[in-house]
């Protein structure tokens, strides 16, 4: 929590180039994870996982979640350490679930990176890359891939 103290304001400060409206405004969203987490799935970076207004009462219950609704919006932002020990801020990714028939292969979500110069990627590759992965954990849990266990805070830090 240390690095994430430290890299916060920066980490913030490079989302915001991109004008996206998460970018702008997931840090005043509840957050899930109880420290940074290693995220080998996401490039061996650390995480941290946040929802917004309507996703996050059904977040909380991780795998008894069942289907987001639509509106619901989860934001991971990102950092690495070097071997050189030096923290650098990597992208904030974005899950938003859109309505019922927007995305049927993709169980309406729409997946964007944002990274930290600000560019927006929201291609058919990142689609195809992340639902690709995310499909892995099943319909079940509405191709939510959940945080480690260790990590996870019940209810949510924040506002």
């Amino acid at each position: 929590m240390a690095a994430y103290r430290c890299v916060g304001p920066p980490m913030s400060m490079a989302y915001r180039k991109s004008c996206h409206p998460v970018a702008v405004t997931y840090r005043g969203w509840r957050r899930f994870s109880r420290i940074s987490y290693p995220a080998e799935a996401h490039g061996v970076r650390f995480m941290n996982n946040y929802a917004n207004e309507i996703a996050r009462a059904d977040y909380g219950k991780w795998e008894a979640a069942g289907e987001m609704p639509t509106g619901s919006v989860l934001a991971k932002d990102s950092f690495i350490v070097g071997d050189d020990g030096k923290i650098r801020v990597g992208p904030l990714f974005v899950m938003a679930k859109g309505a019922a028939g927007s995305s049927d292969a993709m169980r309406n979500w729409k997946y964007t990176m944002i990274m930290p110069g600000g560019s927006v990627r929201q291609d058919v590759a990142i689609q195809k890359f992340c639902n690709d992965c995310h499909r892995r954990a099943g319909a079940q849990d509405d191709f939510l891939m959940f945080l480690p266990l260790p990590f996870r805070i019940s209810k949510g830090l924040g506002r």
